[in-house]
């Protein structure tokens, strides 16, 4: 029995030793034969909001969309709308500029399987101008032939110009002429979803990663809310082959103290730097314009800020270039218009064309605060609070302008900062004195910015309840024709009113400061749209 153990035993260690030396060969030859991971670990900074594209407003929604969802376009580094870099193989435009048929690729699927079609397109479309939907962002499809009346109430969905001809055919009817209708194509408001989807999972839609499908370079494959968002790559997607990312892993940290000694550590591969950071990393820094304009806006309906005095008042006696230069430090300038730098106009920037609307002026500033007190019937200002975010920099922000306040007008104004998400909240419904609060470019056109401040309909965004006919008037005449030099002209004096007027007050163009690992290639930055567009982007190590 003893030699039979013993038998066995070594039997059993022989094989074991040549299954070994097999396996650790077998191991050794996998390890070989597969690529290292492709992994961009960057910090997203906030919860998003909203992921659902025709009810979602801001950017931190905007880069994770723009990244697992795709229209008829995607714009790249040139921000022109190229034939072929979205959905949309191939497109013609009628010589009126009122007609625009889009023709789809073959082979393009959602990424539960199901085919992209142009009834995607017709219902995402219409259920962005659906009342019942009640997206912010709705007035962004009104150059499409009734959209706004639909948006209204006015006419039926079916008589809205956008109509699918069959799967691979969108057939589009504008209103006037929009020399820019293919850029809004690219804009997130216009990205599709799948009609029988939603229709599945109703009021749930995008509030887990699975209840949303995907179109785009990346698929949503954890979302832990307040902590981070794993995205992965689409392998449905129709140009798979030239996305390198495997994944991306996002942080939702705020304290900028962590998130510098986490890109220290080599837990992040980019991050965004703040002013207090601009020296630590100046041998590493970059900055691009990133297309936003910062600025106060004043609620109208409140009885001290329904006097344009006192907005002028508030307005005027800000220290931009020491906001600029002292507390952010991150390459913003001063903005004393609205239309910020590289937005195009008659032949060259617009901003450049129309040059400074307004300049600081604290000795005006006493005298418009004074004369619009005297306008109320008032000897001392009611409570008034600055509402803005909770992250470090808006709070040094809103200090700053605490502060301007105090030293040259002689009024204590209190601050709430809150997260993100709520003060897009309350800006929303109106719940505020005087808001910091910033707005970026949509499309590469003057347009993005001037029809904010038209009179509230039932589609525009117009949080301050500003109204002045002579704009409003300006506006639509260059919404309505397809003449540039009209356009430009129009818009040159519509912000000449707004600045006039000042229902809201320009603070400064910001600029983004970020650094990033050596070895991050490829992330197309925008001044336009979504900030940021990990398609391209590889990890070369």
């Amino acid at each position: 029995m003893r030699k039979v153990v013993i038998f066995l035993l070594t039997f059993i260690f022989i094989i074991s030793v040549i299954l070994s030396g097999c396996s650790g060969k077998s191991a050794q030859s996998t390890a070989n034969s597969t690529k290292e991971k492709q992994v961009l670990r960057l910090n997203l900074g906030e919860e998003p909001p909203r992921l659902d594209p025709q009810t979602s407003t801001d950017g931190v929604s905007f880069q994770v969309l723009n990244a697992v969802l795709e229209g008829l376009v995607r714009l790249g580094p040139d921000e022109i709308p190229q034939k072929g870099s979205g959905l949309a193989k191939d497109w013609e435009i009628s010589e009126d500029g009122l007609h625009y048929t889009f023709y789809l690729k073959d082979n393009i699927y959602w990424s539960d399987g199901n085919p992209i079609t142009a009834y995607d397109f017709e219902y995402s479309w219409k259920r962005a101008l659906d009342p019942k939907t009640a997206s912010d962002y709705a007035y962004i499809m009104f150059p499409i032939k009734n959209a706004e009346k639909y948006n209204a109430g006015e006419v039926s969905a079916d008589e809205v110009g956008v109509k699918a001809l069959d799967d691979k055919t969108l057939q589009v009817d504008l209103e006037a002429p929009t020399p820019y209708f293919l850029s809004l194509t690219a804009f997130i408001t216009y990205l599709p979803l799948e009609k029988s989807f939603v229709e599945k999972v109703g009021d749930k839609l995008a509030t887990t990663p699975d209840t949303l499908v995907y179109s785009g370079p990346f698929i949503l494959k954890e979302w832990n809310h307040e902590q981070n968002i794993v995205l992965v790559k689409n392998d449905k997607y129709w140009d798979k082959n030239n996305v390198k990312l495997d994944e991306i892993y996002m942080d939702m940290v705020k304290d900028m103290n962590t998130i510098a000694q986490n890109f220290d550590t080599g837990q992040y591969d980019v991050i965004t730097v703040t002013g207090d950071y601009v020296e630590k990393y100046k041998d590493k820094l970059q900055i691009y314009p990133n297309g936003f304009t910062y600025f106060l806006a004043f609620n109208t309906k409140n009885p001290v800020f329904k006097n344009a005095n006192i907005r002028k008042a508030f307005g005027l006696s800000l220290d931009r270039k020491q906001l600029t230069e002292n507390i952010l430090k991150d390459g913003s300038i001063p903005a004393y218009g609205f239309v910020p730098y590289g937005i195009p106009g008659k032949n060259g920037e617009f901003r450049k064309e129309v040059g400074d609307l307004f300049k600081e002026d604290v000795a005006q500033a006493k005298e418009l605060l004074a004369k619009g007190m005297k306008e109320l019937g008032i000897t001392t200002l009611p409570k008034i609070v600055l509402l803005a975010d909770d992250t470090d920099v808006a709070k040094r922000e809103s200090q700053a302008i605490q502060e301007f306040w105090r030293k040259n007008l002689g009024v204590n104004v209190e601050l709430q900062n809150v997260p993100f998400k709520i003060r897009l909240q309350m800006y929303s419904q109106g719940q505020f004195d005087v808001i910091l609060t910033r707005w970026g470019a949509d499309y590469n056109d003057p347009m993005t910015f001037m029809d904010l401040w038209v009179t509230e309909t039932s589609g525009e965004p117009n949080r301050v309840f500003y109204s002045n006919p002579e704009y409003d008037r300006l506006i639509a005449e260059a919404k309505s024709t397809n003449n540039n030099e009209i356009r430009m002209e129009n818009m040159k004096k519509a912000e000449e009113i707004l600045m006039e007027d000042m229902p809201i007050s320009p603070l400064f163009f910001s600029a983004t400061a970020y650094v990033q690992q050596d070895y991050v290639k490829g992330i197309v930055r925008h001044a336009v749209g979504v900030d940021n567009d990990w398609k391209w982007t590889y990890i070369e190590k």
